[in-house]
């Protein structure tokens, strides 16, 4: 996971600030604070979360939360203090401001013209897993690899993950899967494998896709077993099942990877002929 510096976040604030101090806040939105009728709620940090997607205010330490929220209410008062100053209304603000919007507006029309695209591309049909099979057999080099197809659960403790390794102790044999995912799906903390409901199920991976505890915990042990013990990373703490082990992929372990890649791979050539055709119908001079 990309780690981004405190600093960095902070500088990030100011003009997220802003727009609180506009009164565009969201019904609903935990409010942090309140100042001179104005609410500041965690919806100010969206445009930190959006640059630095790993950040997240509720799980910084009590210090940092609060420096942060001390700096969002300065500046509200600045910004406040700045519209009763009437610099909002000077030529320099105003020329600032009308390129900043623009700019927006210019983003905004690129993401809208790209969704409208993706949308016609996909309406016209995706791969199919013929399509995938074709794929699978001419590229058979690629996919000649040791791989681990698993699953898992991932807890904030240690705690909780021996309790979930104490109830599939418990569990007969031959439902010890099915107790798997039963538990994953209630319990993970994975935010991908919670929102999917599909068990844990990691896919097939190769040794080095996956950190070293992980992946050394997942390719020592045998298909069809989970891991006795807790298996700790960065991320928390692991209960990994193994469905499968092989010296190659089947092609039934990534069909909808391979699906997938091939559906982006026809957006992506789409988009650019695009792209490259507007290109070719416009008058562009560079300086470089």
């Amino acid at each position: 996971m990309k780690k981004t510096s405190y600093s960095t976040i902070k500088h990030s604030l100011v003009a997220a600030t802003l727009i609180c101090s506009l009164g565009l806040n969201i019904a609903g939105a935990k409010v942090l604070a309140t100042v001179d009728g104005t609410q500041i709620t965690e919806e100010v940090f969206d445009e930190i979360r959006a640059q630095n997607p790993g950040f997240d205010f509720s799980k910084l330490p009590k210090n940092q939360q609060k420096e942060l929220l001390d700096q969002a209410i300065n500046n509200v008062l600045i910004a406040k203090e700045a519209k009763r100053a009437k610099i909002d209304t000077t030529p320099e603000f105003t020329q600032a401001f009308d390129k900043i919007t623009q700019n927006i507006k210019d983003r905004l029309l690129v993401q809208a013209w790209a969704q409208r695209e993706i949308q016609a591309i996909a309406s016209k049909g995706g791969a199919t897993e013929a399509d995938a099979r074709a794929y699978y057999d001419s590229h058979k080099a690629e996919f000649k690899k040791p791989n681990v197809h698993a699953r898992h659960i991932v807890v904030k403790t240690e705690a909780e993950a021996q309790k979930i390794i104490d109830e599939l102790n418990k569990a007969p044999k031959s439902k010890v899967e099915s107790t798997f995912i039963t538990l994953a799906n209630a319990r993970t903390i994975d935010p991908g494998n919670k929102q999917a409901q599909n068990g844990g199920d990691l896919g097939a991976f190769e040794k080095e896709h996956m950190v070293k505890p992980f992946s050394d915990a997942a390719f020592a042990m045998s298909a069809g077993t989970y891991s006795k013990a807790p298996v700790k990373t960065d991320f928390g703490y692991h209960v990994i099942y193994v469905i499968d082990k092989a010296n190659e992929y089947a092609f039934d372990s990534i069909k909808q990877p391979l699906i997938n890649m091939l559906n982006e791979k026809k957006v992506s050539e789409t988009m650019k002929s695009k792209v490259d055709s507007l290109r070719a119908k416009a008058k562009i001079q560079t300086s470089l």
